[in-house]
């Protein structure tokens, strides 16, 4: 039981910690093309577990307070993710 408690406050952490971490790389601004590979690849990698960490949260049994923990990461993360690699773009009709 000690392990499962563990792997749930991992998890938990995690998606409390995962949007925001993410949020602030979309502020660093790194002068070659490699850091700026490496930052969107980190904000992704970031913003997709805690997505999943918080739609697992936002959808289980759980109580009310660890719910909104879920919804708020989900939010975040993909409030990140718009921030950084832009909203999607109409597509012009002729």
């Amino acid at each position: 039981m000690k392990s499962l408690a563990i792997l749930v406050a991992f998890l938990l952490v995690s998606a409390l910690l995962s949007g925001p971490i993410a949020f602030v790389l979309t502020r660093l601004h790194p002068q070659s093309r490699r850091g700026d590979i490496s930052k969107k690849i980190a904000i992704g990698l970031l913003t997709m577990w805690g997505t999943l960490c918080g739609v697992q949260f936002a959808m289980a049994h759980v109580p009310s307070l660890v719910r909104l923990i879920g919804i708020a990461s989900v939010s975040i993360s993909l409030y990140t993710v718009r921030v950084e690699f832009g909203a999607p773009r109409k597509l012009k009709e002729d």
